[in-house]
């Protein structure tokens, strides 16, 4: 009896070092209550922390599946009957022979996004709105990962799509999905490396394959309290040229790097969208990479040794004001590389956006 006696006081006496009790200060009672609240917080933490590696290691399973079945069909692994194939074909008329089994999976698919030696490798979705892929996967399950999704305002069909296709995708802390885009952000690293390694990304539709130059990418604001906010994703169709150089002029006033590419009206531009918070959460911002599609003829190679930073993008005001940047420098590139702009700026010497100063000695 007397060593259980002991044992029992020695394990109040335990508790007594970590939960209030009768007698402690008004002090003691509190450091207690805040260590017990921190014990809390942690465990909490490890709870989410191990849910979100468990929703992470199922989700990188359920993608290598997919990108399995991508391929299951053209190798024969996957068979479609005849009635399949037929309302297939009936539905998507010259879809390419490695995306049947994915569109007979989920008729969402409207394509897939590759860029070489990063995580980025997923099929593309597009639904009725984008809200619905956000926190769903490719089987339509729920998942706070999301799925790489179009979007929705204009379809993609055997005959049409976007003259701008705005894909979406988190930025995930494990490095999946668009998370890698942020490393062609200059001010990540302080260089272009990345950008030298991956100048082009591989986006094909279900009906067609597609390489893309990457020519600009910037870092914006979303929240006008926080200064100027450009809508990127608004400009899906370009109904004229006047449209498509005010696009172009917004995009590379702003883009945080330059290239050799050159754009011109009439090509087909991609644009990847992800969150990026390097400000904190309290500043709610994009990061935001540009492509065009390598034309006809053309080859897909980039001489990337013609990039280079640009020193001064037309950041939003919170963003100056907080690096002490002041007013902008004006515009840096070359304006030569979005042909038929100089002779466009000429011909309407009231557009503002076609006429804004260049800061020559800035420019490469």
């Amino acid at each position: 009896m007397a060593n259980e006696h002991a044992k029992e006081s020695g394990a109040v006496s335990l508790l007594k070092k970590f939960i209030p009790w009768k007698g402690d200060s008004t002090a003691e009672i509190i450091r207690k209550i805040v260590f017990l609240v921190s014990i809390v917080v942690v465990i909490v933490c490890l709870v989410l922390i191990l849910a979100d590696f468990g929703e992470n290691a199922s989700d990188q399973k359920m993608n290598e599946e997919v990108r399995d079945l991508k391929e299951s069909y053209v190798d024969g692994k996957v068979s479609l009957t005849d009635e399949q194939l037929e309302k297939i074909e009936e539905e998507a008329p010259g879809i390419l022979d490695e995306y049947k089994a994915l569109y007979e999976e989920n008729n969402d698919i409207i394509g897939w996004i590759k860029i070489n030696d990063t995580p980025i490798d997923y099929p593309v979705m597009q639904s009725d709105d984008n809200e619905y892929y956000l926190y769903r996967n490719f089987y339509k399950e729920d998942s706070k990962l999301g799925s790489i999704f179009a979007d929705y305002h204009v379809p993609f069909t055997p005959t049409s799509r976007p003259n701008n296709t705005v894909l979406y995708g988190h930025n995930i802390a494990s490095g999946e999905y668009f998370a890698k885009l942020t490393n062609y952000y200059p001010n990540k690293y302080g260089s272009l490396d990345f950008y030298l390694k991956n100048p082009t990304i591989q986006f094909d539709t279900i009906y067609e394959k597609g390489t893309y130059k990457i020519f600009g990418a910037m870092y914006i604001n979303t929240e006008e309290e926080h200064g100027e906010v450009f809508s990127y994703y608004r400009q899906r169709k370009f109904e004229s040229a006047t449209e498509f150089y005010d696009f172009m002029c917004n995009v590379l006033d702003r883009s945080c790097f330059y290239t050799d590419v050159d754009i011109e009206y009439g090509d087909e531009i991609l644009t990847l969208s992800t969150c990026y918070y390097p400000m904190g959460n309290s500043v709610d911002t994009r990061f935001v990479v540009f492509a065009r599609r390598v034309r006809d003829g053309e080859s897909p190679e980039v001489d990337v040794s013609k990039a280079y930073i640009n020193k001064d993008p037309f950041y939003f005001e919170y963003y100056r004001k907080v690096n002490g940047l002041g007013e902008w420098g004006g515009r840096t590139w070359d304006t030569s590389k979005l042909i038929g702009f100089e002779e466009y700026a000429a011909s309407h010497p009231n557009d503002k956006i076609a006429n804004l100063p260049t800061n020559e000695e800035d420019a490469a």
